[in-house]
């Protein structure tokens, strides 16, 4: 009998488990007409005050600061959702100001994508000090669907979701991580982001308060969220919990403002209604919640203005759009230039995809700030603004949980609107001849030779696995 080749077994297997980690997510889910159902009977406006109030915050200083006053606040619980959480100086203030509330008595509760728990809750760099934190009593951390490679199947579907609950009465969500690049002044790398504080001012049955402590529930009591523990702990983990205590010291002396008494009324506008979206939370090929819902309620509009740092649609996707545009609805979007975009594979699709992008009737907006634009939003007409954890990609759509929040609020709108105007002046967007348009403030930024190698490499790579990016 003839011995087959090492090499040729390796290939096999190597074909299987790509097989294994891709094949599950390739054909893409309808919405069923159940939910469909369900979301026609939503109201999403309404012509009295309702009894939520927000703030918008757009700095990645003022978004510590309000992290750190909520922690002081606190008096029975709080919760932090987060895709990403790096033992980082912005990740140790929080783990700092969590660990102190944990110690006058508040229970705290943490959960984290299974990707950041593999590569900082479980990396050598990170694991000591997340150990620290979460050896301490009232606090508890779970890691939803941790990666396991001998179920490569799971591997592809994540939580997006970025949310920071306190008590039943206050929370912020948005698309920030708790890492450097979000919070604090800790690197001259950024992200530019965008996140909504929401106060409730009164109690009510319906608040979007309530509608997020659900959907966290659901989320802590899945099968596919795992517990993370502290089996022993160390001479260098106790190392790391005295200087969590010593980092909470040194945070009042760094912003003392967040250690003072806030006015939430004064630093929040009114709202109608606060409705919360999402996707569902199993780890599996997803039926497309929110993009159904943004896509539903962009056709009740006639002006819409789409904020998302990548575009990677598929042709359901495009086909929305093409249908929207066709139908009256004038849509502009603004994402990252690929010379300033963080993400390299967004702006590797967006090189091969963007005659498809323009093709639908769309019209983008190539952004070039100081920073990198993470922001994930939607304006439309002049009253509605949806702000939250989704990118205009099939990853977001089709395969992560994410959040976003449906803000009834002419107020908000018209603040992030200004934004719009200032932003599309330093962004370049393509004319009627196929010529761009340069906003007064855009300058081009020339990408590296190192770089433009890198792409046209990508550009190839790219294009079986665009799906999965």
């Amino acid at each position: 009998m003839k011995k087959i080749p090492c090499g040729w077994i390796i290939f096999v297997f190597v074909l299987v488990y790509i097989s294994a980690l891709t094949l599950p997510y390739v054909a893409h889910k309808k919405v069923s007409s159940s939910f469909q159902k369900t979301f026609a009977k939503r109201n999403f406006v309404s012509e009295s005050v309702g009894t939520e109030r927000v703030a918008y915050l757009d700095d990645n200083v003022e978004a510590l600061q309000y992290r750190l006053r909520m922690v002081e606040e606190a008096e029975e619980e709080i919760i932090l959702s987060t895709f990403d959480f790096n033992a980082d100086q912005a990740g140790k203030d929080m783990m700092a100001a969590l660990s102190s509330a944990a110690k006058r008595g508040v229970k705290v509760r943490v959960i984290v994508d299974g990707f950041s728990g593999f590569l900082d809750l479980n990396g050598s760099k990170g694991k000591p000090w997340f150990q620290a934190f979460v050896s301490q009593e009232n606090v508890n951390v779970k890691i939803y669907n941790p990666i396991n490679f001998l179920k490569p199947w799971n591997i592809q579907a994540r939580l997006h979701d970025k949310y920071f609950i306190i008590d039943k009465k206050m929370y912020l969500l948005g698309g920030r991580n708790t890492t450097n690049l979000f919070l604090g002044d800790y690197s001259s790398s950024k992200n530019i982001d965008r996140e909504l504080f929401v106060y409730e001012a009164t109690s009510a049955e319906d608040s979007s308060l309530l509608q997020v402590l659900d959907y966290f529930e659901n989320v802590w009591k899945s099968p596919d969220s795992q517990n993370y523990t502290c089996s022993r702990k160390t001479e260098k983990i106790s190392a790391c919990a005295v200087e969590l205590e010593n980092r909470y010291k040194k945070l009042q002396e760094l912003y003392p403002e967040s250690y003072e008494t806030w006015n939430w009324e004064k630093l929040t506008m009114e709202t109608n209604r606060i409705s919360l979206l999402s996707n569902p939370i199993t780890s599996d090929n997803k039926e497309p919640w929110i993009w159904y819902a943004l896509t539903q309620l962009m056709q009740q509009g006639k002006e819409v203005t789409v904020y998302t740092p990548y575009i990677i649609c598929g042709k359901e996707m495009y086909q929305d759009l093409t249908e929207l545009t066709s139908s009256g609805t004038n849509i502009e979007i603004i994402t990252n230039a690929v010379s300033s975009g963080a993400n390299p594979w967004g702006c590797t699709d967006y090189l091969n995809q963007k005659q498809k992008i323009w093709d639908t009737g769309v019209k983008v907006h190539e952004f070039m700030g100081k920073h990198s634009c993470h922001t994930k939003a939607l304006l439309i007409d002049e009253r509605m603004t949806i702000l939250g954890s989704y990118n205009m990609d099939m990853r977001s759509t089709y395969q992560d949980t994410e959040l976003m929040l449906a803000v009834d609020s002419i107020e908000l709108n018209a603040t992030i609107a200004n934004e719009v105007e200032q932003d599309k002046t330093y962004s370049r967007t393509m004319g009627e001849d196929g010529t761009y348009v340069y906003g007064e403030h855009y300058k081009e930024k020339e990408m590296s030779l190192g770089k433009t190698i890198f792409y046209g490499l990508l550009r190839v790579l790219t294009i079986p696995i665009r799906r999965f990016l």
